[in-house]
């Protein structure tokens, strides 16, 4: 099953789509919302794409009309494979890194209030860690978006997308059944672009890999 781009899209057709999820989040940090950072939750993890390796995260907003708008992130095995040991609540005899972690932070009293997701470069998304120290002064810390909403599924505190990034990246159903669906290019990571870009050109759709060749001559003009 071959990756098709069009335009200015990226198109993704998901071999399996494996579960949705209704995790419902305990937000005990209101107060800390603002009103251009919208919510999120994660409905969805693709068992498989092409390449093997990568897989679909879809994340949906909380609050909002339907249909709702929706967020997808490439991710590869082991991302997705904590955030499913995570989801689950998969039990170990020893602690795993995100256990760990977790009493890490109860032990130095540090709270995380919230994590908000605020840019995407090349495929790349990035996000912060806002919290709290004991005696109530605020930090922040970069963070992986997978690794913040990982931890938020143990911890149970709030994980946002800022509102322009939401509504300029989201996602476009193609398909009645929702397993196939658009992403804008600038969320798909440039090693796959290239993949794709290979598969043009085996396939002789020379039109989309001279597309695909000028987005990663692009990117790699301004590394």
């Amino acid at each position: 099953m071959n990756f098709l781009y069009c335009f200015h899209y990226f198109f993704i057709y998901v071999v399996r789509y494996v579960f949705f999820i209704n995790f419902v989040v305990p937000n005990d940090n209101k107060n800390r919302f603002y009103m251009n950072e919208v919510e999120v939750r994660i409905v969805g993890l693709s068992d498989l794409l092409k390449p093997s390796t990568a897989h679909a995260m879809i994340l949906e907003e909380v609050i909002g009309t339907e249909p709702k708008r929706r967020l997808a992130m490439i991710i590869g095995d082991r991302e997705a494979t904590d955030l499913r040991t995570c989801m689950f609540d998969c039990k170990s005899p020893r602690p795993l890194t995100y256990d760990m972690v977790r009493s890490l932070l109860s032990e130095a009293g540090v709270t995380i209030v919230k994590a908000v997701i605020y840019d995407v470069n090349g495929g790349v998304f990035s996000s912060y860690l806002y919290c709290l120290r004991p005696d109530g002064s605020e930090f922040k810390i970069d963070s992986r978006p997978t690794d913040a909403l990982s931890l938020s599924l143990k911890i149970g505190y709030p994980v946002y997308v800022l509102e322009d990034l939401l509504e300029k990246e989201k996602i476009r159903i193609v398909t009645p059944d929702g397993s196939g669906f658009s992403m804008p290019l600038n969320s798909v990571a440039t090693d796959m672009l290239k993949m794709d870009l290979e598969a043009a050109i085996n396939n002789e759709d020379y039109e989309r890999a001279a597309m695909l060749r000028d987005e990663i001559s692009r990117r790699a003009s301004k590394a």
